[in-house]
């Protein structure tokens, strides 16, 4: 966040608008006294003169003048507006802009369940049950935590890797598992507590290689049950 306005920048503003706004008016005053008072016969005519040429003159070049020192507060004011409107500034609470995890489709093993065992086939029908189809899944637990996430790009890549199509691919999760490479992406996940902020989620996500979610859990452990998920699209709404 900027500093608010706040110190030196302030002061100068603050002088230059009171030197100003004085000077136009002593101006304004001194020029209309001298041709008024000079004029002789024919004041009622320098009056007129007077006043419809020297006061949109300096009226133009105070409000020009004023415009240009006050810019970069208004564009601000008007900034922080936008952000606060749309409830996306980097001190905004995760739990505001979260995907709530009622709201978002996973993979859910059940209890005893290993993900090495889960066919690709599977998590790619599970994509498929959203419509549009479904990008990235989350994969699950039996008490919630998120283990893996598997974006269509990277299982494409994989069934490529292997001489298959997503629709024909016969691995598992624990298939990919035993690349490094795409062990790697799906595992590049991050957490954060509830009681975070957005611009301490995308810190997170910055810090994790190839990571592009992050979820919220109670504590921001990776063994908790997933409260919400920030995708780095979402993310991408506060800078």
């Amino acid at each position: 966040m900027a500093n608010n306005g706040q110190g030196p920048d302030v002061s100068t503003r603050k002088w230059l608008a009171l030197s100003i706004v004085g000077a136009s008016i002593m101006g304004i005053v001194v020029i209309s006294a001298v041709a008024i008072g000079l004029a002789g016969s024919n004041r009622a005519d320098t009056s007129r003169l007077v006043f419809s040429s020297v006061l949109p003159l300096l009226g133009t070049w105070v409000g020009t003048v004023l415009a240009f020192y006050f810019a970069r507060e208004n564009l601000q004011a008007a900034t922080e507006s936008t952000l606060r409107l749309a409830g996306l500034e980097t001190a905004t609470p995760v739990n505001q802009v979260m995907i709530r995890e009622s709201d978002f489709v996973a993979y859910d093993l059940g209890a005893g369940e290993s993900a090495d065992a889960v066919p690709l086939t599977a998590v790619r029908q599970r994509m498929q049950t959203l419509v549009p189809p479904s990008r990235r899944l989350p994969i699950r637990n039996a008490s919630g935590a998120v283990l893996y996430v598997i974006h269509d790009s990277t299982l494409t890549a994989y069934a490529e890797s292997q001489g298959q199509t997503t629709a024909t691919l016969d691995k598992t999760i624990g298939d990919m598992l035993t690349s490094s490479n795409f062990k790697e992406l799906i595992e590049a996940i991050g957490f954060v507590s509830e009681k975070a902020r957005v611009d301490e989620a995308r810190a997170v996500m910055v810090s994790i290689k190839n990571c592009n979610d992050v979820f919220v859990t109670p504590n921001g452990g990776r063994d908790e049950r997933a409260l919400g998920w920030l995708t780095n699209t979402l993310l991408a709404g506060v800078q």
